[in-house]
């Protein structure tokens, strides 16, 4: 019998093809299947027999037998398979004169399966490393003779395949030659060191010197050690330094193995660019433990490894990813970034997703990260300043921002500062220039030229630094208040919910301003005492302190400064903090033939949005190139709102201090509408009609009022039951009374006092007189379509002014008259809760 022949007559088939494939799936009878050792296999597409030991791959085509096999696995030649498969039969094969077959005794001596060659920079070999079957390793050296000495001996140690790795600029380093050889077959540049893991040396760190070196280490626990230790030589050496733990790998598995089970190139190349870079030999010196295979959120952690984190000054944790040729900002716990980063996954480890608790686990690190290595930034909604521009985000899909200067305004890719959009943000349109802002006055019910360049003045506040003025929009219904507070919106901040109701609690409203930039409260009937104290601070700047969900002790704080509009039927400004930060414009009533359908009107105003847009951000310019010029005789409460628009003036074509004279005499009929709906404030106005001051004590001076006004005034909630409710009563009106001339002092002594007193009386005009004076003085100017201003129903642009007939004037004024009488002692009554609240004063 020959060898071949007595191999196959004692060689366990089946014990053979399980040791080298692995599992095996069995098939009928003798049958079985495995993943081919010759190419990529993935779906097991090795058909075995057990028994005959043929093969055959039906994915590669390759087959033959058990020699055969042997041959190709360990790319030897026949006589080495004979070796290698007498071992595994148990009969040890003699050379020479005769053989002398039978069961093995002994172990064989293991023979060579391959050979390494290792050579010099000069390409001369230097030494060879020999893998044996059964597998193990040896090295030896040339003897000058035709022969080899096995050892290394006087030999200067080199990396396998030098002369690739000077020439490279990525290099690539496994544990070993055969990884090395399989990465080079996919078109990439790879090295190891000789005599296996823990063996690197300072010699050949010169090699690496500026190049991007990747270590891909074993998925076992000598693998990962040497894989810092070599990343501990580098650091400082390579220009990076990066160390790739491969997904789904076995336990002391390989990137041969991991290519082999279907990875790609482009799989590990993605691997390598989402891995972040060993920064410091300390990160690298830290033990690695656990189970050797990377988890799902170390995967998610690299993949984020090019974002940009950092955190607000509320320790805020945020993100800046790339999105295809922009960037866009997040907050880490956000949707936004989650979805991101699920979508990385995703496309990078073919159409897989992660777990949920990966993704927790992931954004726990990565807000860490941010928290405790990113810098401290702010980040903005709509709008954010800086000591040089205004940065406007226009909220398109590719995240361009308008940036203003005192030189001009352009539409700029990824801003310098950060931006997060919120839920509801909508888009503005891409501004164009050449347009005018006298362009919207035909889509506003906005008659007097006054009443007009308030509502300018506004729309440039509102891209100011702040403090902003409080929009009041009045009117009986059909007025268009709720077109011209849409209007606004739609040119600062569009939005999908763009009109709102009054929320329910401070928080609400807090959560809303985080979220907008302009806040337009739409339909409003009346405002509580802490609605209007909330809209004040908004106003000026203020914060809101809460506790944080499912915390007994931490705070959740809010601070916001932002811009807001209020419409309303009746007068909603008459507390007079709040009065002493609006803006209030009365509109007028249209007629039913100069109305309007709203798509009509809607069409032809989205036509021109982009021109007044373009004209808004050139009368910002305006502001911003005289801003630091401004000089006022005079600085009128919200100073800061004059000086910004009246720098705009000369951009807009207004008289010099027309802006100041329509404010000015805007204020004035704020206070006397304020006055007029507080009934302490009319009150005191009738006592001191008569006569020149006033003196005494809160209770006397409550008697002495209650005896000038109606007993329904009397029994009404809101007129005060108590002398120290009448005393905070008058501290709050004290601003306004003086502005009519009546000085109001308390007495700091024991007894006190409150004295009233007539001072110098500033010139105060009711609504309605200053309103009538406005259109005889300052009549619309001649350059706008003289058309009735336009809302969802208004007028057509193009059709004429009508005039009123003279005898609706004098209903007009009749009904005025009548409405100015009845102010001076209104009977409603606000809410339940003011008693209750001056009580506890």
């Amino acid at each position: 019998m020959d060898l071949k022949a007595e191999i196959l007559a004692h060689l366990d088939i089946r014990a053979l093809y399980h040791k080298e494939l692995g599992e095996l799936k069995n098939g009928r009878g003798d049958q079985a299947l495995g993943l081919c050792p010759f190419h990529k296999d993935t779906k097991a597409s090795l058909s075995l027999n057990l028994k005959t030991g043929l093969w055959n791959c039906k994915a590669c085509s390759a087959k033959g037998d058990v020699f055969t096999f042997i041959r190709k696995k360990y790319d030897t030649d026949f006589k080495g398979a004979l070796d290698i498969l007498a071992q595994e039969a148990g009969i040890e094969n003699a050379r020479g004169n005769g053989r002398r077959r039978g069961k093995k005794e002994g172990k064989a001596a293991p023979q060579i399966v391959k050979t390494y060659d290792y050579c010099d920079e000069d390409g001369v070999l230097v030494f060879q490393v020999c893998r044996t079957h059964p597998k193990g390793f040896f090295q030896r050296r040339p003897d000058a003779k035709g022969g080899w000495v096995n050892n290394l001996d006087g030999v200067v140690l080199v990396p396998y395949r030098l002369l690739e790795v000077l020439k490279a600029e990525m290099v690539l380093i496994p544990e070993g030659e055969k990884d090395c050889d399989t990465l080079v077959e996919f078109g990439l540049t790879s090295t190891c060191n000789p005599q296996g893991a823990g063996k690197w040396r300072a010699d050949y760190n010169k090699h690496f010197k500026d190049k991007q070196v990747v270590i891909i280490p074993d998925n076992d626990e000598p693998g990962r050690k040497h894989a810092q230790d070599v990343a501990r030589h580098l650091h400082g050496i390579a220009a990076t330094v990066k160390v790739v733990e491969l997904p789904d790998l076995p336990e002391k598995g390989d990137i041969s193995e991991w290519l082999k089970r279907g990875g790609t190139k482009e799989q590990l190349l993605a691997l390598i660019e989402s891995t972040s870079e060993c920064n410091s030999p300390a990160d690298q010196e830290q033990p690695v433990t656990g189970d050797a295979k990377p988890t799902q959120s170390e995967l998610l952690i690299g993949l984020a490894a090019d974002a940009e984190f950092f955190h607000t000054p509320d320790k805020t944790a945020y993100v800046t990813v790339p999105v295809d040729d922009h960037r866009e900002t997040w907050p880490v716990r956000s949707k936004g970034f989650r979805l991101w980063l699920r979508g990385r996954f995703y496309k990078t480890f073919k159409n897989k997703a992660p777990n949920a608790q990966a993704l927790q686990d992931a954004l726990g690190v990565l807000e860490s990260r941010a928290l405790f290595d990113g810098p401290e930034l702010s980040v903005h909604v709509r709008v954010a300043h800086t000591p040089e521009a205004v940065f406007v985000d226009l909220g398109t899909p590719t995240w361009e921002a308008v940036k203003i200067t005192a030189q001009g305004w352009h539409v700029v890719a990824n801003p310098p500062v950060k931006f997060r959009r919120s839920k509801g943000m909508a888009a503005l349109p891409l501004p164009q220039r050449g347009g005018s802002l006298k362009e919207l006055r035909r889509f506003l019910n906005v008659k007097s030229e006054r009443c007009w360049r308030l509502f300018v003045a506004i729309l440039i506040a509102a891209f100011s630094p702040g403090p902003f003025p409080i929009l009041a929009l009045q009117g009986e219904q059909g007025a268009a208040k709720t077109t011209a507070a849409r209007l606004l919106k739609l040119l600062l901040d569009p939005s999908t919910a763009p009109l709102r109701s009054v929320p329910k609690e401070v928080r609400d409203l807090m959560i809303a301003a985080n979220n907008s930039w302009c806040l337009t409260f739409d339909n409003l009937s009346t405002l509580p005492d802490w609605v209007t104290d909330a809209f004040c601070r908004l106003s000026t700047g203020g914060g809101f302190g809460t506790r944080e969900l499912y915390t007994d002790v931490e705070e959740c704080l809010f601070e916001s400064m932002r811009p807001i509009v209020l419409n309303g039927i009746t007068s909603l400004v008459t507390k007079q903090d709040l009065a002493d930060r609006a803006v209030i414009i009365d509109l007028p009533q249209i007629e039913d033939e100069d109305r309007l359908p709203e798509k009509t009107f809607w069409r032809e105003f989205e036509k021109a949005r982009p021109r007044i847009l373009g004209a808004l951000f050139d009368a910002v310019v305006g502001c911003l190139a005289k801003h630091d010029q401004v000089r006022l005789d005079a600085l009128p409460r919200m100073a800061d709102f004059a000086i910004w628009v009246t720098a705009a003036e000369p951009v807009l074509g207004w008289p010099s201090g027309s802006f100041l004279e329509a404010y000015t005499g805007n204020r004035s009929a704020v206070v006397e509408q304020s006055l007029e709906a507080d009934q302490v404030a009319v009150a005191v106005r009738l006592l001191m009609a008569e006569r020149d001051s006033w003196v005494g004590n809160a209770s006397v001076l409550l008697e002495a009022l209650e005896a000038l006004i109606p007993e329904s005034t009397k029994r009404s909630k809101v007129w005060p039951k108590a002398a120290h409710i009448l005393s905070n009563r008058l501290k709050r009106a004290s601003t306004f009374l003086r502005k009519v001339g009546l000085e109001v002092e308390f007495s700091k002594s024991g007894d006190r006092k409150i004295t009233i007193r007539k001072g110098s009386e500033k010139s105060v005009r009711s609504a309605h007189s200053a309103q009538g004076q406005e259109e005889s003085v300052n009549p619309p100017d001649a350059s706008v379509d003289a058309s009735p201003n336009l809302d969802a129903s208004a007028t057509h642009p193009d059709a004429s002014q009508k005039e009123a007939p003279r005898d609706k004037d004098r209903k007009i004024g009749e009904m005025d008259a009548k409405d100015a009488s009845d102010a001076k002692f209104p009977t409603y009554s606000i809410s339940a809760e003011d008693d209750l609240l001056e009580g506890e004063i």
